[in-house]
């Protein structure tokens, strides 16, 4: 079968999709994966088809704005405070309102996702499905472009999430919400978005267009969200991108070592960091570890001396370096989040507040395998230092990471997923009305 991957053009998204786009090319399968220009070079580097559509997304330039509201450098008109108003989470009761989420999805379909999913993309990927044919569709839970192209041309399509599922589950407490009201007093900004989009080719609005079909879910049961949608679970594979081992990773550890990142999200998507770079450094600065700091220049220069006991490095693969530590502090990134889980190393997440880091905050709190800064904006380096010092020495925490570890271990991974995808696939093209068996 021909199956279509796409994204909005970011790499820590992409990342996520490379393992089982990979797996399906492996079995046989015709593979392409569609972004914006400015990510096709980088997806060839994958060794995977690239297909260019839309303009360059130049996502730095989208968050300039989000940016000088996180520095609070200065006021920007028009330019909204999501942490605020478009908090999907449902952890506060407060926030599982009717009029909350209504004005969270008209922020995000306002804002949000027709810039990651602009009319020029839609257009140009609904183009190439319709010449390429594609029998599925996996796409970035943001990148609705995916969902409206396989709309149009009759493909089955799936969401494939890189963490919490936030929208199928903020999506049924919404919609349970609204049906509530009288009709009059109704509304629904998502739907009333893509469904004009809809209404240019002439297709009507589902709720698949908003969820996919189904979802491919690499987040462990422990962690998952209840929602009404299937969920087809996969084993999480980190995939860090071309790299060449550093000669220092195998040479003997001689005391611990400790992984200080702000991963992908920082540099990719966001732009900047909201945990202070130079409060990090100083927290681990009198910890008797060897630690591995993966930071860019760039934010370097915004956090003064380098202690004696950081090594810095720009890159190196997580996947290569988390084995051989005893912990990772983190901004709570969907791949560096997941990659700790698969080693089983304990983490230390002081939160960039986006998507879905309660829950990851409440995860390694819960099972033991971690500890959560929770005020992101007033810790110090003394309170970060003395949990470093818990993981290091209390055996509990190793303890507990290898039990998440065995959970994840125990998913299906990406070659044991691609059978079930032909599966629901050719049942989907079969009756392509009938929703997928419950799992």
């Amino acid at each position: 079968m021909r199956v279509m991957f796409t994204t909005f053009a970011a790499k820590s998204h992409l990342h996520i999709q490379i393992p089982l786009a990979w797996a399906l090319r492996s079995a046989g399968h015709d593979v392409c994966v569609a972004s914006q220009p400015d990510l096709v070079e980088y997806i060839t580097h994958t060794g995977l088809t690239a297909v260019g559509v839309g303009e360059n997304l130049d996502l730095d330039v989208q968050m300039a704005g989000a940016n000088r509201r996180r520095d609070r450098t200065e006021e920007v008109a028009g330019d909204p405070d999501f942490l605020t108003h478009a908090d999907l989470s449902g952890l506060d009761p407060d926030r599982r309102t009717y009029p909350y989420l209504r004005g969270a999805f008209e922020l995000m379909a306002g804002h949000v996702y027709p810039a990651l999913s602009s009319d020029a993309m839609i257009g140009d990927l609904v183009d190439f499905a319709r010449h390429w044919k594609p029998d599925l569709v996996v796409w970035d839970t943001h990148t609705f472009a995916g969902a409206i192209a396989a709309t149009v041309t009759g493909a089955a399509h799936a969401r494939l999430l890189f963490g919490a599922d936030l929208l199928a589950h903020s999506r049924r407490t919404f919609l349970r919400e609204r049906d509530l009201l009288p009709a009059a007093e109704r509304s629904d900004p998502l739907a009333d978005w893509l469904g004009g989009i809809l209404d240019r080719y002439d297709r009507p609005f589902t709720e698949e267009v908003v969820t996919g079909r189904w979802a491919v879910d690499p987040v462990p049961a422990s962690m998952r969200l209840p929602s009404d949608q299937h969920h087809v679970p996969v084993r999480y594979v980190p995939y860090n991108g071309p790299s060449v081992l550093p000669d220092w990773l195998s040479e003997p550890v001689e005391r611990p070592r400790v992984c200080l990142t702000l991963g992908w999200s920082g540099r990719d998507v966001l732009g900047a960091d909201r945990a202070s770079v130079g409060e990090l450094l100083d927290a681990v600065a009198e910890v008797d570890a060897e630690v591995v700091a993966t930071l860019s220049a760039a934010q370097l220069d915004r956090s003064g001396k380098v202690p004696d006991n950081v090594r810095v490095v720009d890159f190196v693969p997580l996947d290569a370096l988390l084995p051989t530590c005893s912990a990772v502090i983190h901004q709570g990134g969907a791949g560096t989040f997941q990659t700790a889980q698969l080693h089983g190393v304990p983490q230390i997440i002081v939160p960039d507040l986006l998507w879905d880091y309660g829950y990851k905050m409440r995860h390694v709190e819960s099972t033991g395998s971690g500890l959560a800064v929770h005020d992101v904006d007033g810790f110090t380096a003394e309170q970060l230092r003395s949990m470093l010092v818990r993981l290091l020495v209390e055996p509990s925490f190793a303890r507990n990471a290898a039990v998440v570890r065995r959970e994840m271990l125990g998913m299906p991974a990406p070659r044991d997923v691609v059978p079930v995808l032909e599966r629901l696939t050719a049942e989907y093209h079969r009756s392509p009305g009938t929703p997928p068996a419950a799992r």
